[in-house]
């Protein structure tokens, strides 16, 4: 008897093949195959070779284990990248974020590391998270991988990458509560992205964007009422004897888990609407 799966409510899919890939791509199997196995021996323009590496990400296609020139990630991998131009200061913050997110990504098995290395090439993992970089480096980075970016604190505008951003707003509306309509400055580290950096400048009356130890010895000096939304900032303020410090924390635990929510959807090629991609906490 044949059994319609349809009829009893399931959905079988199709496990894609080489010759999927190949349709995909407007190459011929040979040519899949050879992009997979590295052959030196063939050649293909890189035009081409992406064209291979879009199709199998978008099929999820699983190559045979033993093909080396895919450069396949080892599985449950997720590495996290910063901009050529990040400070020593954002560093730290970068490693505050680390320290949400880790628990989450050791819960659900997945290996989190941090990259110092800043070139915009092929990384084999499962997953990258890149921390406010510049749109041309997020861009960069992406065009040669084929694998899911996430950008963290930086704005690209293109629903095609998941995009996890502080709501400064929502940051300005919470410091001015707490001041009671006292002036305030918000201090923050300048951001490499200047998408970012716009919406800072928007958001907050008074500002003042910090670079090096000797700016944050400056604010602490000439301002009395100060907020910050970022962990490594109120450590050191904090510690540096100043007591009237607003520090904004509700958006440390759900940036981490909206990340890696994101990360999860990526991986999963699960399709959500263009909006969705673009999300504020």
């Amino acid at each position: 008897m044949k059994t319609n799966n349809a009829d009893m409510g399931q959905t079988t899919k199709k496990k894609a093949t080489n010759r999927d890939v190949a349709k995909l791509a407007g190459v011929s199997v040979a040519t899949v195959s050879y992009v997979i196995n590295g052959r030196e021996d063939q050649h293909i323009s890189e035009e081409t070779k992406k064209k291979v590496y879009h199709a199998i990400n978008f099929l999820n296609y699983m190559p045979n284990p033993h093909a080396v020139g895919l450069n396949t990630p080892q599985p449950q991998t997720i590495i996290l990248r910063s901009s050529a131009n990040v400070s020593s200061l954002m560093e730290n913050e970068i490693l505050c974020f680390m320290r949400s997110i880790n628990p989450i990504c050791q819960k659900e098995g997945f290996q989190l590391s941090y990259s110092m290395d800043k070139r915009a090439e092929k990384i084999a993992v499962n997953a990258c998270i890149c921390f406010d970089m510049t749109n041309e480096e997020f861009h960069s980075l992406s065009s040669e991988n084929f694998i899911p970016v996430i950008a963290v604190n930086c704005l690209i505008y293109d629903p095609v990458f998941y995009q996890i951003t502080v709501d400064y707003s929502k940051i300005a509306a919470a410091a001015d509560a707490h001041f009671d309509n006292d002036e305030y400055i918000y201090c923050c580290l300048e951001p490499t992205n200047s998408q970012i950096k716009q919406e800072i400048i928007e958001s907050f009356k008074n500002y003042c964007f910090l670079n090096s130890v000797e700016d944050i010895r400056r604010c602490m000096a000439n301002y009395n009422n100060i907020a910050v939304s970022q962990s490594s900032l109120n450590d050191i303020f904090i510690h540096g004897g100043k007591t009237d410090v607003y520090f904004y924390s509700e958006h440390v635990g759900p940036l981490a888990n909206a990340t890696f929510d994101c990360i999860c959807k990526a991986i999963n090629r699960q399709n959500v609407p263009d909006n969705e991609h673009y999300i504020k906490v």
